[in-house]
């Protein structure tokens, strides 16, 4: 028989590991929609000659600053490996009256960098051209020169020409954050639910192996009901001897029906007269 306990285990561990696969399914169906919901439009300005930017680092491990794109189609007429369009674009990044643009600012006019937001933005002609106040290093080895700026300060970038500003820090923070959330749920999740899915067949197995509590034999002593007792019998001189017979339940014995214990030699018939018989033939 079964070991009810043991399976009753079993069977939550099973339900318990099912609900926790359910949950990372429904992670991973809703992780493209999640991600969608994410606009890199909401973190950049219109086009302005002239914005203000805050430098913020609340973690202390640097931030990933800001960039200046510009609307341009993208050419390299001289063929330096280098926009055109880039290479004319002009900006200042103020501190107030001071000129700050040399240690807060990096240009990078190769197609790689003006291209690097074409995903986000894939039905524009946006062209990063500058970063401005990058202080992460993306190397994670200290060879990336990075710009010098001051937490909590305002800096104002102007420029004859239109530009935009997209907040790449905070872009990036809220990518990184739902990404963490879907990983969290994913494995936390899936890992449950594996382990919890191979302990309750585990479990299942041994129960149904494993018997239960169970009651142990009675014996009951005395006369069985319905039969007759036990007759014992008393062998010969010279004879082995014999062990009584139980009769079975219900069935009277014969009192002559013995059971040998061991083979025993035939012996001759002995007279059942009488014993003072005897004496009178002396």
């Amino acid at each position: 028989m079964a070991n009810k306990p043991v399976l009753i285990a079993a069977a939550v561990v099973l339900l318990l590991s099912i609900g926790s696969l359910a949950v990372a399914g429904a992670a991973l169906g809703s992780v493209e929609e999640d991600f969608e919901n994410i606009s890199a439009n909401d973190y950049l300005t219109d086009k302005s000659t002239s914005h203000q930017i805050k430098y913020v680092d609340d973690d202390g491990a640097g931030s990933a600053g800001f960039w200046i794109l510009i609307e341009a189609e993208a050419t390299d007429e001289n063929d330096d490996g280098l926009v055109d369009e880039c290479v004319d674009f002009e900006f200042t990044v103020m501190d107030g009256s001071e000129d700050v643009t040399e240690e807060t600012s990096e240009v990078d006019c190769t197609r790689i960098s003006t291209e690097q937001f074409d995903e986000e933005f894939p039905e524009k002609d946006y062209m990063a051209v500058a970063k401005i106040c990058d202080t992460y290093d993306d190397s994670a080895e200290g060879f990336e020169d990075l710009e010098s700026c001051s937490i909590g300060t305002v800096y104002t970038v102007q420029s004859t020409s239109s530009m935009m500003v997209f907040d790449t820090d905070a872009y990036y923070i809220e990518v990184l954050g739902e990404l963490g959330d879907f990983l969290g749920e994913l494995l936390g999740g899936s890992c449950f639910g594996i382990i919890g899915i191979c302990c309750g067949v585990i479990l299942l197995i041994v129960g149904l192996i494993m018997g239960g509590n169970q009651q142990p034999p009675v014996m009951m002593g005395g006369m069985p009901t319905g039969g007759m007792p036990g007759v014992a019998y008393q062998a010969p001189t010279g004879q082995m001897p014999q062990q009584m017979i139980q009769p079975p339940i219900g069935q009277p014995m014969n009192q002559q029906q013995v059971a040998p214990v061991a083979p025993v030699a035939e012996q001759p018939a002995t007279s059942e007269q009488p014993t003072q018989q005897v004496w009178d033939n002396l």
